[in-house]
């Protein structure tokens, strides 16, 4: 393929290394998702993705996470410790997510979502497993 075609950024993610070198890769490939834990990723990750369903937690170590809504309207909620800080991000807006914050996405309407996500250090909780880590004496 050639270097200047253009490309589906929800069916092609790229690879943005520190040194400035930019690897395609295929989004639809079967486990790529899983895949992405194993690919050394230092750098950031940058694509499209459709929101049409709530997210799980996540967290970023390695840097902050850059969000931008293309449309529908997604509202990011910022676990702060003490309180959860909802934001709306609509068409047209961005955000940016600081390092070390946990958050989900909580859809409002279905629409896309760009982002540009550090990696390889994301850290990943279900709703569930959140809300027991962050609840003292749940046991």
């Amino acid at each position: 393929m050639a270097q200047h075609s253009s490309l589906d950024p929800q069916r092609t993610f790229l690879h943005l290394a520190p040194g400035g070198d930019v690897e395609r890769l295929d989004a639809t490939a079967p486990g790529f998702w899983q895949s992405l834990a194993e690919h050394d990723l230092d750098g950031r990750l940058f694509g499209v993705v459709g929101m049409d369903q709530d997210s799980h937690w996540e967290m970023h170590p390695g840097g902050d996470e850059v969000l931008v809504g293309l449309s529908g309207s997604i509202q990011i909620v910022l676990d702060l410790g003490d309180e959860a800080e909802p934001a709306t991000l609509e068409a047209g807006q961005m955000c940016i997510v600081p390092c070390g914050v946990w958050h989900r996405l909580v859809v409002n309407e279905p629409g896309q979502l760009l982002f540009a996500t550090p990696g390889p250090t994301t850290q990943h909780r279900s709703l569930t497993e959140h809300c027991r880590l962050r609840t003292p004496n749940a046991d």
